[in-house]
Protein backbone atom coordinates (compact mmCIF):
# COMPACT_ATOMS: atom_id res chain seq x y z
CA UNK A 1 0.00 0.00 0.00
CA UNK A 2 1.06 3.41 -0.95
CA UNK A 3 2.44 5.96 1.82
CA UNK A 4 0.76 9.18 2.44
CA UNK A 5 3.41 11.87 2.69
CA UNK A 6 2.71 14.42 5.18
CA UNK A 7 4.35 17.85 5.94
CA UNK A 8 3.69 19.26 8.83
CA UNK A 9 3.53 23.06 9.59
CA UNK A 10 3.38 24.71 13.29
CA UNK A 11 5.67 27.60 15.20
CA UNK A 12 4.09 25.50 18.23
CA UNK A 13 7.12 23.09 19.49
CA UNK A 14 4.22 21.01 21.85
CA UNK A 15 1.84 20.29 19.41
CA UNK A 16 4.08 20.49 16.46
CA UNK A 17 5.40 17.09 18.44
CA UNK A 18 1.58 15.92 19.19
CA UNK A 19 0.81 15.78 15.78
CA UNK A 20 3.53 13.64 14.84
CA UNK A 21 2.88 11.73 17.56
CA UNK A 22 -0.93 10.93 16.14
CA UNK A 23 -0.31 10.34 13.07
CA UNK A 24 3.15 7.85 13.82
CA UNK A 25 0.61 6.10 16.45
CA UNK A 26 -2.47 6.05 14.20
CA UNK A 27 -1.31 2.67 12.67
CA UNK A 28 -2.24 3.92 8.68
CA UNK A 29 -0.22 4.39 6.30
CA UNK A 30 0.85 7.96 7.20
CA UNK A 31 4.71 8.97 6.77
CA UNK A 32 5.91 12.48 7.90
CA UNK A 33 8.56 13.42 5.73
CA UNK A 34 9.05 17.03 7.24
CA UNK A 35 8.51 18.79 10.04
CA UNK A 36 8.79 23.33 10.20
CA UNK A 37 8.18 25.79 12.34
CA UNK A 38 8.48 28.25 9.63
CA UNK A 39 5.56 28.00 6.69
CA UNK A 40 8.25 29.35 4.19
CA UNK A 41 10.64 26.37 4.94
CA UNK A 42 7.93 24.09 4.42
CA UNK A 43 6.49 25.70 1.47
CA UNK A 44 10.50 25.66 0.38
CA UNK A 45 10.52 21.75 0.52
CA UNK A 46 7.51 21.19 -0.83
CA UNK A 47 8.49 23.44 -4.21
CA UNK A 48 11.58 20.38 -4.17
CA UNK A 49 10.04 17.26 -3.10
CA UNK A 50 6.83 15.32 -3.62
CA UNK A 51 3.53 15.53 -0.68
CA UNK A 52 0.41 14.56 -0.35
CA UNK A 53 -0.80 16.56 2.37
CA UNK A 54 0.21 19.27 4.49
CA UNK A 55 -1.09 19.93 8.00
CA UNK A 56 -1.14 23.83 8.82
CA UNK A 57 -1.83 25.20 12.49
CA UNK A 58 -3.10 28.76 11.65
CA UNK A 59 -2.37 29.94 15.55
CA UNK A 60 0.57 32.71 14.32
CA UNK A 61 -0.87 33.43 11.10
CA UNK A 62 -2.99 36.34 9.76
CA UNK A 63 -6.38 34.73 7.95
CA UNK A 64 -4.96 36.15 4.55
CA UNK A 65 -1.61 34.39 4.77
CA UNK A 66 -3.83 31.38 5.44
CA UNK A 67 -5.87 32.27 2.38
CA UNK A 68 -3.53 32.86 -0.27
CA UNK A 69 -1.25 29.78 0.92
CA UNK A 70 -4.17 27.45 0.21
CA UNK A 71 -5.05 29.60 -3.63
CA UNK A 72 -1.43 29.13 -4.37
CA UNK A 73 -1.36 25.51 -3.52
CA UNK A 74 -4.83 25.25 -5.59
CA UNK A 75 -2.84 26.91 -8.34
CA UNK A 76 0.43 25.35 -8.85
CA UNK A 77 -0.14 22.01 -6.27
CA UNK A 78 -3.77 20.44 -7.14
CA UNK A 79 -2.43 17.31 -6.55
CA UNK A 80 -1.75 18.58 -2.55
CA UNK A 81 -4.38 18.56 0.28
CA UNK A 82 -4.11 21.00 3.18
CA UNK A 83 -5.34 20.42 6.72
CA UNK A 84 -5.89 23.36 8.56
CA UNK A 85 -5.76 23.60 12.51
CA UNK A 86 -7.27 26.50 13.85
CA UNK A 87 -9.14 28.72 16.49
CA UNK A 88 -10.74 31.13 14.58
CA UNK A 89 -14.28 30.56 14.88
CA UNK A 90 -15.18 32.35 11.56
CA UNK A 91 -17.56 31.02 8.99
CA UNK A 92 -16.46 33.63 6.86
CA UNK A 93 -12.74 32.53 7.02
CA UNK A 94 -13.47 29.18 6.90
CA UNK A 95 -16.03 29.10 4.04
CA UNK A 96 -12.30 31.29 1.88
CA UNK A 97 -10.38 28.53 3.60
CA UNK A 98 -12.10 25.56 1.39
CA UNK A 99 -13.13 27.75 -1.47
CA UNK A 100 -10.90 25.77 -4.01
CA UNK A 101 -11.73 22.19 -2.46
CA UNK A 102 -8.15 21.27 -1.62
CA UNK A 103 -8.37 22.28 2.12
CA UNK A 104 -9.86 20.83 5.09
CA UNK A 105 -10.64 22.86 8.46
CA UNK A 106 -10.38 21.64 12.21
CA UNK A 107 -11.52 23.92 14.89
CA UNK A 108 -9.24 23.10 17.53
CA UNK A 109 -11.02 21.77 20.37
CA UNK A 110 -11.23 18.35 22.76
CA UNK A 111 -12.21 15.95 19.56
CA UNK A 112 -8.71 17.65 17.75
CA UNK A 113 -7.28 13.75 17.35
CA UNK A 114 -10.15 12.18 16.06
CA UNK A 115 -10.58 14.83 13.65
CA UNK A 116 -7.55 15.49 12.64
CA UNK A 117 -6.82 11.28 11.71
CA UNK A 118 -10.68 11.77 9.78
CA UNK A 119 -9.05 14.72 7.59
CA UNK A 120 -6.05 12.67 6.67
CA UNK A 121 -8.78 9.81 5.75
CA UNK A 122 -10.63 12.19 3.69
CA UNK A 123 -7.55 14.28 2.24
CA UNK A 124 -5.63 10.98 1.54
CA UNK A 125 -8.79 10.16 -1.47
CA UNK A 126 -8.91 13.99 -2.51
CA UNK A 127 -11.62 15.17 -0.55
CA UNK A 128 -12.58 17.94 1.98
CA UNK A 129 -13.16 17.74 6.16
CA UNK A 130 -14.54 19.93 7.86
CA UNK A 131 -14.46 19.06 11.68
CA UNK A 132 -19.01 19.63 13.32
CA UNK A 133 -17.76 22.68 15.22
CA UNK A 134 -16.44 24.35 12.27
CA UNK A 135 -19.49 23.19 10.46
CA UNK A 136 -21.56 24.67 12.47
CA UNK A 137 -19.69 28.20 11.64
CA UNK A 138 -20.43 28.53 8.11
CA UNK A 139 -22.84 30.82 7.09
CA UNK A 140 -21.80 33.19 10.21
CA UNK A 141 -19.57 35.41 11.44
CA UNK A 142 -19.15 36.16 15.36
CA UNK A 143 -19.67 39.66 16.47
CA UNK A 144 -20.48 41.20 12.72
CA UNK A 145 -18.82 43.85 13.09
CA UNK A 146 -15.15 42.21 13.97
CA UNK A 147 -12.42 42.13 11.06
CA UNK A 148 -9.61 40.02 11.11
CA UNK A 149 -7.73 41.90 12.19
CA UNK A 150 -9.86 42.56 15.18
CA UNK A 151 -9.61 38.88 15.53
CA UNK A 152 -6.19 38.53 15.09
CA UNK A 153 -5.65 41.71 18.03
CA UNK A 154 -8.04 39.84 20.32
CA UNK A 155 -5.80 36.36 19.83
CA UNK A 156 -2.51 38.06 20.84
CA UNK A 157 -4.02 39.97 23.83
CA UNK A 158 -5.18 36.29 24.79
CA UNK A 159 -1.41 35.17 24.74
CA UNK A 160 -0.46 37.96 27.34
CA UNK A 161 1.49 40.36 24.56
CA UNK A 162 1.98 44.26 25.15
CA UNK A 163 0.45 46.40 22.46
CA UNK A 164 4.38 46.78 21.06
CA UNK A 165 4.53 43.20 20.28
CA UNK A 166 1.06 42.32 18.81
CA UNK A 167 2.07 45.99 16.63
CA UNK A 168 5.47 44.00 15.31
CA UNK A 169 3.69 40.77 14.85
CA UNK A 170 1.01 42.20 12.32
CA UNK A 171 2.88 45.04 10.98
CA UNK A 172 0.65 47.99 12.57
CA UNK A 173 1.33 50.65 14.66
CA UNK A 174 1.06 50.67 18.46
CA UNK A 175 -1.72 53.31 17.83
CA UNK A 176 -3.74 50.93 15.37
CA UNK A 177 -4.08 48.03 18.23
CA UNK A 178 -4.70 50.45 20.84
CA UNK A 179 -7.98 51.91 18.91
CA UNK A 180 -8.50 48.06 17.94
CA UNK A 181 -8.61 46.89 21.84
CA UNK A 182 -10.69 49.82 22.69
CA UNK A 183 -12.79 48.80 20.21
CA UNK A 184 -13.42 45.17 21.31
CA UNK A 185 -13.39 46.32 24.74
CA UNK A 186 -16.87 48.78 23.83
CA UNK A 187 -18.09 45.74 21.48
CA UNK A 188 -17.69 43.46 24.85
CA UNK A 189 -18.82 45.92 27.29
CA UNK A 190 -15.75 45.61 29.64
CA UNK A 191 -13.60 47.91 30.84
CA UNK A 192 -9.85 46.09 30.94
CA UNK A 193 -7.64 43.68 29.18
CA UNK A 194 -8.46 40.44 31.43
CA UNK A 195 -12.09 41.05 31.16
CA UNK A 196 -11.93 41.43 27.16
CA UNK A 197 -10.53 37.82 27.15
CA UNK A 198 -12.96 36.28 29.07
CA UNK A 199 -15.72 37.77 27.76
CA UNK A 200 -14.69 36.83 24.19
CA UNK A 201 -14.11 33.32 25.31
CA UNK A 202 -17.55 33.37 26.56
CA UNK A 203 -19.30 34.42 23.26
CA UNK A 204 -17.34 32.25 21.63
CA UNK A 205 -14.61 34.12 19.92
CA UNK A 206 -11.87 32.73 21.44
CA UNK A 207 -11.42 28.92 23.18
CA UNK A 208 -12.21 28.46 26.82
CA UNK A 209 -9.69 27.34 29.27
CA UNK A 210 -10.76 23.99 30.39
Amino acid sequence: MRSTKVVISDRNDITRKGVEAIIGDSGEPYQVVGVFANLREAEDYLAEYAAHILILDDQTLTPMEVIRLVTRCHESRPGLGIIVMSPRRDGEYIQRVMRWGNASFLLKNGNLQEHLLKALQFNSSHYPFISPEALKLLGTRPMGTLTHRDRDVLRLLEQELQVKEIGERLGVTAKTVYRIRDKLKKLLNVGNTDSLVDAARKQGLLDRKE
